[in-house]
């Protein structure tokens, strides 16, 4: 990617960012309905909404609020729970802890188990085990998160006893009960990305056993195997990366509802309760903390898509 070909992508990144901040923060300051009453209750004393209104800095003019909102953001200045009373930083650092080992666990599950999937069926094209996996590729590509994650609880949990049903002892427990706890939630997440990322392996691949190259391959001398793994595969392999960089963010607004349903304490939960809750300064700041990190990692798999594949050198992303 050319110096002036970055510049233009990393400023058009940027600019998603600043729209993004403005959507955020339009979508929670414009709701219906008063949020320092709504925190208090209905029968709180006036004179209390009129303290909290001035805490959360309600009466000032929207703009001079968000101006505000996003200088105190790019300094790393979160603010604090209305609801919570603790810093929004340490409220954040403290559910990432388990939020990002599960959705990181959950992307390794879907390509872990992805990729030879989609290479299997790739290579088994036309037979009875492509077939075979994709019915059941498709099956689980449509199988909802949470009905999956309490059939999994209902399973594995209640029935068998294997795997704890709800919560995260933490780290500090040791590594083989956060593990235990992690299990099901990421396996949930999991599924229906992994069908998704073999689903498009097995297209990427035999794509790439099309080629020109591949079959020129064949005819010296090199074994259907040898092509398959040697060749085909490393090329098949970049879509896959761009998919990954996809899927991340997936996983990201997935986690809201898996976490739901074990009770799990990580960022997705915390975010539902704050929305249900109307926690202003957890909301917006945790919703563009995620937007970031998804703008940073598109910037960076873009990178490594066009390193990795010298022919996009010059093309515009």
């Amino acid at each position: 990617m050319t110096g002036q070909v970055f510049l233009r992508f990393l400023s058009g990144r940027m600019l998603l960012l600043l729209s993004a901040s403005l959507i955020i923060f339009l979508a929670m300051n414009l709701l219906p309905g008063d949020p320092a009453a709504i925190m208090l209750g209905l029968d709180a004393d006036p004179a209390s909404v009129l303290a909290l209104h001035h805490q959360l800095g309600l009466d000032r003019p929207l703009a001079a609020r968000y101006l505000h909102w996003i200088g105190d953001y790019v300094h790393g200045n979160f603010g604090r729970s209305s609801i919570y009373d603790v810093p929004v930083s340490s409220l954040i650092t403290e559910r990432l802890q388990a939020s990002l080992p599960l959705v990181l666990s959950a992307l390794a599950l879907a390509l872990g188990t992805g990729i030879p999937a989609g290479l299997m069926a790739a290579a088994n094209r036309g037979r009875m085990m492509d077939t075979a996996l994709m019915g059941l590729l498709q099956f689980l590509k449509s199988v909802p998160d949470f009905w999956l994650a309490m059939m999994m609880t209902f399973v594995f949990s209640i029935t068998l006893h294997w795997l704890p049903s709800s919560g995260f002892p933490g780290w500090q427990e040791g590594i083989a009960p956060a593990v235990r706890a992690l299990a099901l939630p990421a396996v949930a997440l999991a599924i229906p990305q992994a069908a998704i990322t073999a689903r498009f392996m097995r297209s990427s691949l035999i794509d790439i056993l099309a080629q020109d190259f591949v079959r020129t391959a064949r005819a010296q001398g090199y074994s259907r195997r040898a092509v398959l793994w040697r060749i085909a595969l490393p090329n098949a392999l970049i879509p896959v990366l761009t998919l990954a960089g996809i899927q991340f963010p997936v996983l990201i607004t997935g986690s809201i509802i898996v976490e739901s349903v074990f009770n799990f304490p990580g960022c997705g939960k915390l975010l539902l309760e704050a929305v249900n809750q109307r926690d202003i300064p957890v909301v917006q700041n945790l919703v563009m903390m995620i937007v970031t990190g998804v703008i940073v990692l598109n910037v960076l798999v873009t990178a490594a898509v066009r390193w990795l594949d010298p022919r996009l050198e010059g093309e515009r992303p």
